[in-house]
């Protein structure tokens, strides 16, 4: 489920292409922006190419109207051509933070869920008039959580998801919702450098696609931004929980460097050489383990509400994603603190690619998750 169906979002933008065309995906982050051009060749996805631009100046604006700066669509441009990658079409993500993602409650009767009563609840939560946002919004089947099956929800006339549903019941329904402000930014900035959104998405979703692609069950994903983390819980029917916290790479490499007294630049080397340190042994160990605290405390407040929220659905594992994710020593640290199954996102399980760049791209690939379930939208039926 994305934005796509949303036909006021940025006066019809969304033109999903399908076949052996080039998709590509690009992730703006805070401070870096990742580029993905994948292509289906009979049955076969193929990355083609990848890129991984990193700025000094943010190019996200966090809490700040807007969101997206002025500059960030000539620093993809140059990105994309440094990557050659010719297309001047993309599939573009924008940050959890930016949008509102409930759960909300409505009646559903002979399995029909009324638009007026999804309007009526939503407008509860937003803080603006409700015709400065677009939404979309989807039925959350919990049989099918509740089995880990994994299928498609039936559409209903809209095009929207909808559960089997019969006589008259509460169901749960998924809803995403963002100023039109924030799209129409967006388009505004990607056409000043002659650049076309095909898909605009909020990057959970396209986080979701590519780490629950293919897979059963209920996930918790811990996505480790560099300014932000964003924690949520997922399923091959989407997005079921979203939560974002102000904590992030960045937090943990400024904490080091107060702490041990040196820059920013040689705490972040310090960092990557020395990671978590689940033993406290090392000098970044307890440094690290105070500000992962706060990761933990939240990973669990979110288990809470999804399991009290999802009576009877448990959450089958954690995976982690983002810059981070490779960090050492994170993996064991999540997984003693959070006693729950930990694993490294894999967005690249389907994905054919030359052996040549499999080290440096397997590496980098949990920071590339976002950018390739983007690309990936483009190849779904």
């Amino acid at each position: 489920m994305g934005m796509q169906s949303l036909d006021d979002l940025a006066n019809n933008l969304v033109k999903k292409f399908t076949g052996n065309k080039l998709a590509v995906g690009v992730d703006v982050g805070t401070k870096s922006i990742k580029v993905v051009a994948l292509k289906k060749e009979k049955d076969k996805i193929i990355l083609k190419n990848y890129a991984i631009a990193r700025t000094k100046d943010p190019l996200i604006k966090i809490g700040q109207t807007g969101v997206i700066n002025e500059f960030t669509g000539d620093v993809i441009k140059e990105t994309l051509n440094e990557a050659n990658i010719k297309n001047k079409t993309v599939n573009v993500a924008i940050p959890s933070f930016t949008s509102l993602i409930i759960t909300i409650e409505v009646a559903s009767v002979s399995g029909k869920v009324s638009e007026e009563a999804i309007r009526r609840e939503v407008s509860k939560y937003i803080p603006v008039k409700i015709e400065d946002v677009v939404y979309d919004w989807q039925v959350i089947d919990e049989d099918k959580l509740q089995n880990n099956i994994d299928q498609q929800i039936p559409q209903n006339n809209n095009g929207i998801g909808m559960g089997d549903t019969k006589d008259s019941k509460m169901v749960k329904i998924l809803v995403i919702a963002i100023m039109k402000e924030i799209s129409n930014k967006y388009e505004k900035v990607f056409s000043q450098s002659k650049l076309s959104i095909n898909l605009l998405e909020i990057d959970s979703i396209s986080l979701t696609r590519a780490l629950t692609h293919g897979k059963q069950g209920v996930y918790l994903i811990l996505d480790i931004g560099h300014e932000t983390c964003n924690i949520l819980v997922a399923s091959p029917q989407g997005v079921l929980m979203n939560r974002t916290i102000d904590v992030g790479g960045d937090k943990m490499t400024q904490v080091i460097a107060d702490s041990m007294k040196v820059s920013f630049e040689r705490a972040e080397q310090i960092k990557k050489e020395q990671g978590v340190n689940v033993a406290g042994n090392g000098q970044t160990g307890g440094i690290l383990t105070t500000v992962l605290s706060i990761i933990i405390g939240e990973i669990k407040k979110t288990v809470e509400l999804f399991e009290a929220d999802f009576e009877g659905i448990k959450i089958n594992k954690i995976i982690l994603s983002g810059g981070a994710a490779m960090m050492i020593g994170l993996r064991e640290f999540v997984q003693q603190q959070a006693g729950r199954e930990v694993a490294i996102g894999n967005a690249l399980e389907g994905v054919a690619f030359v052996p040549e760049i499999k080290s440096s791209l397997l590496q980098n690939a949990p920071s590339l998750s976002i950018a390739i379930g983007l690309a990936l939208a483009n190849f779904e039926e």
